[in-house]
């Protein structure tokens, strides 16, 4: 049964059987330092904003005292990032792959009856999600280095909307210049993908709006301490 194996391997064997993904073991697999995973662009892109599904799933589930089935979506969020990790820098790399385990130590904790309210979820929620909003804003920026239209418009947009999930998390109203500058970067990416009447020069400054919200929800999150204040997200 799927909640009974690990989800990184069980997300590795379902990748393997359609051909996606190449590793030398299950266990090479499972090791978050050890994993070297190869997988094509497209199906990875189909899976952006699945891990918050999980995430929400396994929120619900922990309310109704379901600790192994809220663990399972901890677990399959978690795989998840490990396999979004592979296609960013060294640097996102490590920081996904530190996240994924953060996740795995939390399903433990969530099985075991180490987890004591529903917020100390949240907020590792909003962690992963600042992380991937990290992670999506250095590949944004990497496509309009490369004048990379739809790649530009596709990680705006993901790291974007890991920003709106990380302060839905955290539970906490944004400041009024943060607040503003959330009104301008959804402007801006209502225009890219209503318009190709959109610069480069545009889309640079939703790189910028973007990193200082990610700055700011890493500094708001080291003041909840606990289960907020790891892997504060840092806007490279």
């Amino acid at each position: 049964m799927l909640t009974r194996i690990s989800a990184v391997a069980a997300a590795v064997v379902f990748a393997s059987l359609i051909g996606l993904v190449s590793v030398a073991s299950p266990d090479e697999a499972a090791n978050s330092s050890a994993a070297k995973v190869t997988v094509p662009q497209s199906p990875l892109d189909a899976l952006i904003g699945e891990s918050n599904i999980h995430f929400h799933k396994a929120a619900d589930l922990y309310e109704k005292g379901d600790a192994e089935g809220a663990a399972s979506q901890i677990r399959a969020a978690a795989a998840l990032i490990r396999l979004e990790a592979g296609r960013g820098s060294a640097e996102d790399d490590a920081k996904l792959r530190t996240t994924a385990t953060d996740l795995g130590t939390l399903a433990d904790n969530v099985v075991n009856g180490n987890v004591p309210s529903r917020r100390d979820l949240e907020l590792a929620f909003a962690r992963a999600d600042l992380a991937l909003a990290a992670h999506y804003r250095s590949l944004a920026d990497k496509a309009l280095a490369e004048r990379n239209r739809p790649d530009a418009v596709r990680w705006l947009k993901a790291s974007s909307n890991s920003v709106d999930e990380a302060l839905a998390w955290t539970g906490q109203a944004p400041s009024s210049a943060q607040a503003q500058l959330s009104d301008q970067m959804h402007a801006l990416q209502q225009k890219i993908h209503t318009s190709a009447n959109w610069s480069f020069d545009e889309a640079k400054k939703g790189v910028g709006y973007l990193g200082t919200q990610i700055q700011y929800l890493g500094q708001e999150m080291q003041k909840f301490g606990g289960s907020g204040a790891k892997n504060g997200g840092e806007a490279p």
